[in-house]
């Protein structure tokens, strides 16, 4: 155990900049390439205590963790593809458009409401001014 704790503290300290350089290239995002280099080094610790430790550690948690990210990626994309088929409009609701433009208020009564309730003004004055 304390040769895998050697060498992942090891690959920890020399590893992690490149590591997490290489996986943000694939992943386009430097929090889904840290999230998935965190991964990889979780996943070392079950790895390698069964097969033993690599001859290239730096190597072996690059591939970890780009193959996360691509997983990843490969999810979200799925997710988005999928996600509007799961909405199905009735053919008796209104159009979305139609509701939005509705509800819009063209007046300034929203603005004149905040205005009036500025903290800066007194809860008297503000009461007043609302009323």
């Amino acid at each position: 155990m304390s040769r895998l704790a050697d060498a992942l503290d090891d690959a920890y300290r020399r590893e992690w900049p490149f590591v997490l350089a290489a996986t943000e290239r694939v992943a386009g995002s430097l929090d889904v390439a840290e999230e998935c280099v965190q991964d990889a080094f979780v996943a070392t610790i079950g790895a390698w205590s069964e097969r033993g430790v690599p001859d290239n550690a730096g190597a072996w948690l690059t591939t970890t963790a780009r193959r996360r990210a691509l997983d990843q990626r490969r999810r979200d994309k799925t997710l988005r593809s999928k996600l509007p088929l799961l909405i199905e409009l009735d053919a008796n609701d209104p159009d979305p458009a139609d509701i939005v433009e509705d509800s819009v208020v063209t007046d300034d009564r929203l603005r004149l409401v905040f205005t009036c309730c500025h903290p800066a003004l007194s809860a008297e004055t503000q009461a007043a001014l609302t009323l």
